[in-house]
């Protein structure tokens, strides 16, 4: 395929590895954001209740009840993160690159990369993890695992009270959310924001790849920032699954890889066996 052999150098001579992973790297993993087949196969109830047709428009369902809400994010949470195991591709990524410096800037929000046994200081959830939960007031009051509270609504028995397991912030009382850009208050990890940053800064000399996987149409901030970084700094590159060379930056096409692979097959071909 074009271009798999200079990714696969320049990966392969890099110091450090700066993961750019997009919701396509999360297809890989199962969640498919707007898909609607598999998500009418496994969730008929929420399809028939609410007439949504994909994770995408279910998340995007606001006029509900607290109770409503948990109960619908805690099934989505539970089927697609806490009975989640990491693919191949994501195991050969981390045996690609868990003998170099690394970081992970993502918008995917499954909590992949941490089950999967990444450095959580170094992973950066750019759009939120929905294993966690904010304050609802629009306050930043900090951000509280919710994985147990998920369980329990979503293996709660019919007669289960929800409103009763809802959640709620220990400073003001109010109800918790899960920490995505569902609306105006959702407040960015500025800790890993800060370590994100700090990490670019410590690897301005260093001979860096950024590795992009999976930005799609659901991601695209991600790419057009991190393209302009790069061409800030000559000792850095850019790696692209399913992206034409052409349309690389100008600047940074000499010492960069575009390529037409899929995210996985850009992994197989990166990990030397």
């Amino acid at each position: 395929m074009e271009n798999l052999n200079k990714a696969r150098q320049l990966v392969q001579k890099a110091d450090t590895v700066i993961v750019v992973a997009g919701n396509g790297l999360a297809k890989t993993e199962g969640l498919d954001l707007l898909g609607q087949e598999d998500f009418e196969r496994d969730f008929p109830t929420i399809v028939q209740k609410y007439d949504v047709h994909s994770v995408g428009y279910a998340l995007d369902e606001h006029k509900l009840s607290w109770a409503e809400k948990w109960q619908l994010w805690s099934k989505l949470i539970q089927r697609y993160s806490l009975d989640y195991h990491p693919s191949k591709t994501l195991q050969k990524l981390k045996q690609l690159i868990d003998n170099k410096q690394y970081f992970i800037a993502t918008s995917a929000f499954g909590h992949f990369f941490e089950t999967a046994g990444f450095n959580e200081k170094r992973i950066f959830n750019v759009f939120g993890d929905w294993t966690k939960a904010q304050c609802s007031s629009g306050i930043n009051h900090g951000l509280r695992d919710c994985q147990s509270v998920v369980q329990k609504i979503a293996g709660g028995k019919p007669d289960t009270n929800i409103e009763e397991l809802v959640p709620k912030c220990d400073v003001c009382g109010q109800p918790l959310e899960i920490h995505m850009p569902l609306n105006e208050h959702f407040y960015p990890d500025t800790e890993a924001n800060t370590r994100f940053r700090w990490f670019l800064t410590g690897n301005e000399d260093k001979n860096t790849v950024f590795l992009e996987l999976g930005v799609d149409e659901t991601s695209p901030q991600l790419r057009e920032p991190i393209e302009h970084l790069v061409a800030e700094f000559p000792q850095w590159s850019y790696v692209a699954a399913d992206f034409k060379q052409e349309n690389l930056l100008p600047e940074i096409q000499e010492r960069s890889a575009g390529t037409n692979a899929d995210t996985a097959s850009l992994i197989n071909n990166l990990v030397m066996e």
